[in-house]
């Protein structure tokens, strides 16, 4: 498994990320930019090598469809409460992924990072990001 982090963390998440996806970069960056221990250990769910580290649990389609983490005890976590997961490993960020389990946030918050993560190439285009390049350096224009 190619991991973007060279300093892999016994104690890290794994997070299976849409790499073609420049709402997905952008937020990646912005996340490492917190990332104080280096905890955060990207791996492009696009690379074939990389989903199969995933299966049997989850295939292809599943990690399109939202953003999964392996934490270091083997477990998983996807969609809305990966992304609670993650913030509770960025000190700047810790009180976001608490407050996110909140009952509420918990009950509406799932419903919201479905409609973002089906819409994600939508609010690329919409918030006019750039498309990321791949591992040579090249760009798709």
């Amino acid at each position: 498994m190619e991991v973007e982090q060279s300093a892999k963390s016994t104690r890290g998440l794994t997070i299976y990320w849409d790499a073609h996806c420049p709402f997905c970069s952008a937020v990646k960056s912005r996340m490492l930019k917190f990332d104080a221990n280096r905890e955060l250990n990207f791996v492009d769910m696009n690379d074939p090598a990389v989903a199969s580290t995933a299966l049997p649990r989850f295939s292809s389609a599943d990690l399109n469809h939202e953003m999964h983490v392996l934490l270091p005890d083997g477990t998983w976590r996807t969609g809305y409460f990966a992304a609670a997961v993650i913030l509770l490993r960025l000190p700047a960020w810790s009180f976001l992924g608490r407050l996110m389990s909140v009952w509420v946030f918990a009950d509406i918050g799932p419903k919201l990072y479905r409609w973002v993560a089906e819409h994600r190439y939508g609010i690329s285009t919409l918030l006019r990001l750039p498309t990321p390049c791949d591992a040579s350096g090249s760009c798709r224009i």
